[in-house]
């Protein structure tokens, strides 16, 4: 497992330069740009915006692991759902164009006027279609745990279960208490182990038992990037390099 820095909250702020200088520097090895923040990076770029963004990255260390959205499709109002999944290709496009590996996308909720099962089958069938052009793109799509109600892990696992695509994933989000079932993580980690594709990290002093996922994911050999989405901090840098100091010591790396 390798230690990446998602730009909610703690560097949305800083500009590209300023950003991959401080990776670069503390040792956080890929980012996900959340859309909105201080790196700049998106749709409006024009193709030399674009290439020279993806330049940019290819002479840093620092890898462009993702770019964060908001898109989402769990409304009720067919033109907001269609509005979200074009929003989506045009990201999909843009990572395609950037060289980052995938796009991180959400339920925000379930509705309380829809019954649950239609709106889980409803974004599964909006991520299975996603998912054609995100592999007709080279790109991942990762579905966050995330959102009231739609954050149990369970009613993740039923979205996916209408994706048959390789390309589109979970990213696990480190939800307390809801990713806990019967106050357990194993059951919910189990329906969604063999879907990770990337991970959010959040403050260690949490009551979250991060050993065990980190031996959970050790154990279905992830070997990819969990990335720290962590609160704005007056003294960024240092947060930061204690927050990696933990994350090697959880994960048994440190020397």
């Amino acid at each position: 497992m390798k230690l990446g820095l998602v730009t909610y909250d703690i560097a949305r702020d800083w500009d590209l330069e300023t950003l991959l200088g401080r990776c670069e520097a503390l040792g956080y090895e890929a980012v996900e740009l959340r859309t909105t923040h201080g790196h700049g990076v998106e749709l409006a770029l024009d193709a030399d915006q674009r290439a020279a963004v993806r330049e940019r990255f290819g002479r840093s260390p620092v890898k462009l692991w993702g770019l964060g959205t908001t898109c989402e499709y769990h409304s009720p109002d067919p033109t907001e759902l269609q509005r979200n999944i074009e929003e989506t290709l045009a990201w999909l496009d843009l990572a395609r164009d950037l060289g980052a590996v995938g796009v991180k996308v959400r339920p925000n909720a379930l509705p309380d006027e829809v019954p649950a099962e239609k709106t889980i089958q409803q974004i599964g069938e909006a991520l299975a279609h996603l998912g054609r052009a995100a592999e007709e793109r080279g790109v991942e799509l990762w579905l966050e745990v995330h959102g009231d109600r739609s954050a149990d892990p369970r009613c993740i696992a039923g979205i996916l279960s209408y994706v048959d695509s390789p390309a589109v994933g979970a990213c696990w989000n480190c939800n307390y208490p809801t990713d806990l079932i019967e106050g357990q993580l194993a059951p919910g980690f189990e329906l969604l182990k063999e879907r990770i594709l990337s991970v959010h990290l959040h403050d260690f002093h949490e009551p979250y038992p991060y050993r065990e996922l980190f031996e959970r994911l050790a154990g279905i050999g992830y070997d990819r990037y969990c990335l720290a989405e962590i609160a704005h901090s007056s003294d960024p840098e240092r947060v930061l390099q204690y927050f990696r100091v933990c994350f090697l010591a959880l994960t048994g790396q440190a020397k």
